[in-house]
């Protein structure tokens, strides 16, 4: 069964014209390029599409394969965690304890992230202090009125 799927496999790379090994990005483009060349709108002299449908076969098959693959290859959490701090405790230079003398200017913004940098879009919101007290008061005064109504009552 698995040579048999191996020869599917090298056969789907032979119908898109790609060669083993090659990115999900590359197998994208070659997709597209023979989809639009051989679909039976744009190509009159494919009557049944069956070259167009063999394209789409090997597309999916590939991309499946190239998923499963991904999976497989993903990192341990936790040896990607032990990595990190040994990084920057190297980075460090063994001055990673968490007292006044601690040096975090090594640290950096690991993601690119500028702080200085003023942004003009999805910000959070200013909180409004007073429609927090007009809540808060008011939920309170509900409360209270509610505890009075029901002695008044009784």
């Amino acid at each position: 069964m698995e040579d048999k799927t191996r020869l599917n496999t090298a056969r789907y790379y032979e119908i898109l014209g790609v060669e083993k090994g090659t990115s999900q990005k590359e197998i994208k483009m070659a997709y597209r390029k023979l989809s639009l060349k051989y679909h039976p709108d744009r190509n009159k002299d494919e009557k049944d599409g069956e070259k167009f449908k063999e394209i789409i076969a090997a597309y999916q098959f590939l991309r499946l394969e190239g998923k499963k693959g991904y999976k497989k290859s993903e990192v341990d959490i936790e040896s990607t965690y032990t990595k990190f701090w040994k990084y920057y405790d190297k980075r460090m230079n063994g001055e990673f304890q968490f007292s006044n003398k601690t040096n975090f200017g090594g640290f950096g913004y690991p993601f690119g992230v500028n702080i200085n940098k003023a942004y003009s879009h999805n910000q959070e919101k200013p909180i409004s202090h007073i429609m927090t007290h007009v809540l808060l008061y008011g939920g309170l005064g509900l409360v209270a009125s509610w505890i009075i109504l029901s002695e008044i009552l009784k």
